[in-house]
């Protein structure tokens, strides 16, 4: 009877554990309309990008960044996600980025993440991949510098075509660690004991150094607030890249004690996500923030994928967008205006969302539904 009793129990659980799960709906109409908002006034000691106060950061020596230099400089790198970025494929030096963002590589299969490092710029960081046009359109938003190892050049997703078309090229911006006889060339390393793809190391700080002091990247400040926000329970956020891909899924679990979600990958989903050169585990974002769009591929090529974080030829894009914060959902909208803005992201009322103050990951996720894409949370 005991027995019979403790397996009813366990059924129970089960069964209201699945019930409780929500998965989210990328087309939904959420009828919200953004109100019109203009850039956030920058306060004087705090950081534009993660809401810190500038003063408490720590820059190891070597360091560059905001809080070292007082210059406003985001560098943004490719950073590989290969195998889920676990083991000997883990990266390392991000634990100091501001904002990471994770988007599809490949149709049903990898991710590759782009870390935005600005408050402290280290002097390692990698393993650097390379880039795709989407990733391309994501710079010109931040207008920073840019590090990539390789690109893709295919007619219709050509990243170099890209770049010269939209003048980045000409910027001093741009790091390619496979072009031969530039400056940069001696900041790009292969760490030691790691095989190639999976070792090209950055010192990004120094490379930062290089970009001219006659550019200067647009104010690109997120709204914090230090209250906690009201929403539905989202303990749990389980992301879903499709039925072959469960080596690029996660499960991101907010903890109270790390004060954000730790994500956590592997095909089981028991891996924290972290920085291997990092004493402190796990890497915790304050927020995550899930943003639908439109995934295409080139020339139907799996291989060759157009991510529209803007609309086509600089076309506004916009989309449905949810917030994970404190443990809490909240469903909103994104918006940007241009190849030059900043996207913006807007709570349920139509106003700018707040942010908490930390790091955040901001996860690009295709809105058709389709080859068991999904996000869900509980």
């Amino acid at each position: 009877m005991r027995k019979l009793l403790a397996l009813l129990m366990a059924v129970l659980m089960l069964t209201t554990s699945a019930m409780a799960e929500t998965i989210i709906d990328p087309l939904a109409d959420r009828q919200i309309e953004p109100i019109v908002t203009g850039d956030n006034e920058v306060e004087n000691g705090v950081s534009p990008t993660t809401g810190r106060k500038l003063g408490s950061l720590v820059a190891p020596d070597g360091f560059a960044g905001l809080a070292v230099t007082g210059r406003y400089l985001p560098m943004l790198v490719q950073i590989g996600n290969d195998g889920g970025g676990v083991g000997e494929r883990a990266p390392w030096g991000i634990s100091y980025a501001d904002v990471i963002y994770e988007m599809p590589l490949t149709r049903n299969e990898s991710t590759r993440m782009t870390a935005v490092f600005s408050d402290l710029i280290p002097d390692s960081v990698g393993y650097v991949r390379s880039a795709r046009v989407g990733h391309v359109w994501l710079r010109e938003e931040w207008d920073g510098g840019f590090l990539f190892y390789g690109q893709q050049e295919a007619s219709g997703s050509n990243v170099k075509a890209e770049f010269r078309a939209l003048g980045a090229t000409d910027k001093g911006v741009l790091f390619s660690g496979t072009s031969g006889g530039t400056a940069w060339k001696q900041y790009y390393t292969a760490r030691k004991r790691l095989k190639s793809p999976y070792n090209m190391d950055a010192n990004v700080a120094a490379m930062s150094e290089l970009v001219p002091d006659t550019h200067t990247a647009p104010n690109h400040a997120f709204r914090f607030t230090d209250e906690k926000p009201e929403g539905d329970k989202a303990t749990y956020v389980y992301i879903n890249w499709g039925e072959s891909a469960s080596n690029y899924g996660s499960r991101l679990v907010y903890r109270k004690d790390w004060q954000g979600y730790i994500r956590n990958v592997g095909k089981d989903k028991s891996v924290w996500y972290a920085d291997r050169d990092s004493l402190e585990g796990a890497i915790a974002f304050a927020n995550v923030i899930v943003q639908f769009t439109t995934v295409e591929y080139n020339h139907n090529n799996k291989l060759e994928p157009v991510v529209y974080v803007i609309g086509e030829d600089g076309a506004p894009a916009e989309g449905n967008a949810d917030f994970f914060m404190c443990g809490k959902h909240i469903s909103g909208y994104w918006k940007r205006d241009s190849m030059t803005s900043r996207t913006v992201y807007y709570g349920p009322d139509g106003n700018e969302i707040e942010l908490q103050r930390g790091r955040t990951l901001i996860i690009v996720f295709p809105n058709d539904g389709t080859s068991g894409k999904a996000v869900s949370y509980e």
